[in-house]
């Protein structure tokens, strides 16, 4: 936990949300989606290149590999869906770290009560890009592998929730998928619990983009891509501000546990003197 306080600076002058009971949860998610229309005008451009042209891209991406391939049956849905996911996953690795890094920014100033500006957001984010590209590809590739079978990739999820802080918020980050998977032991139940206001759209959305998206129109691809992306910003700001209570959490223990030190040793010091003083 002394790592944790030592190396971040995340809770300069804040207090985060408690999320140790459910009504901080829901306080917490409400803040997130306050904070992010709030700076809508530094995320909605954003969400919609990296959302809707992704999700643009996969869907022509699959339609131009079945028409190469000319699959049968069940062979053109595997088609389409495999040639997605490919698209996808080379996409938001390159593509979602500028939103998440935004998403960060935004999330710290809204929080602290200051205002976001889109030139400095986007600034700040590209400042960040390099030392979080590694990482989130690291996690992007597992959790994405994962949710073939759904629970390994929940359980990478869940152990992986802080990667996008670390690395967005220390200099020289490294071993960032080890420590989010320390940093989150004892709280992946809360984080669970959190990401359940995001699983309702989740199944419908998948079920949706693989039968039935397309024939409605492009638009249609690039509007619930867009929204998929807006739902998984609010909830990096979620997953942000529970790094930071986990280091306000770790930087109080570490004052308890200094003040115990300091109050033991004094004590020590007032038993030598007396000794001294008979």
């Amino acid at each position: 936990m002394s790592e944790i306080a030592q190396k971040s600076e995340a809770v300069a002058a804040y207090t985060p949300i408690s999320t140790t009971k459910i009504p901080g949860r829901i306080k917490l998610v409400g803040a997130a989606i306050v904070a992010t229309l709030k700076s809508s005008a530094a995320l909605i451009p954003l969400i919609l290149v990296v959302g809707g042209l992704g999700h643009l891209l996969m869907s022509w991406g699959a339609a131009l590999m079945v028409d190469i391939i000319q699959p049968t049956g069940q062979g053109q849905l595997w088609t389409s869906e495999l040639t997605k996911l490919g698209v996808g996953i080379i996409w938001f690795i390159f593509a979602k770290p500028i939103v998440d890094a935004t998403a960060i920014y935004c999330w710290r100033q809204i929080s602290r009560g200051g205002t976001v500006q889109a030139g400095k957001a986007w600034n700040w984010a590209i400042g960040r890009y390099g030392r979080m590209l590694k990482p989130h590809a690291a996690k992007f590739v597992t959790v994405s592998a994962g949710l073939i079978i759904v629970v390994p990739g929940v359980l990478f999820g869940l152990q992986y929730a802080f990667v996008h802080a670390i690395s967005a918020m220390e200099e020289k980050p490294t071993g960032v998928l080890a420590r989010s998977q320390r940093f989150t032991d004892g709280r992946r139940g809360r984080i669970a619990m959190v990401w359940l206001a995001y699983v309702p759209w989740y199944l419908f959305y998948t079920v949706v983009a693989t039968y039935q998206v397309e024939s409605w129109g492009w638009w249609a691809v690039a509007g619930l891509g867009a929204v998929d992306v807006l739902l998984l910003t609010i909830m990096t700001m979620v997953m942000f501000s529970m790094y930071e209570e986990r280091i306000s959490d770790a930087q109080a223990a570490k004052a308890r546990r200094e003040a115990k030190e300091a109050k033991l040793t004094d004590a020590k010091s007032d038993g030598a003197k007396d000794g001294e003083s008979e």
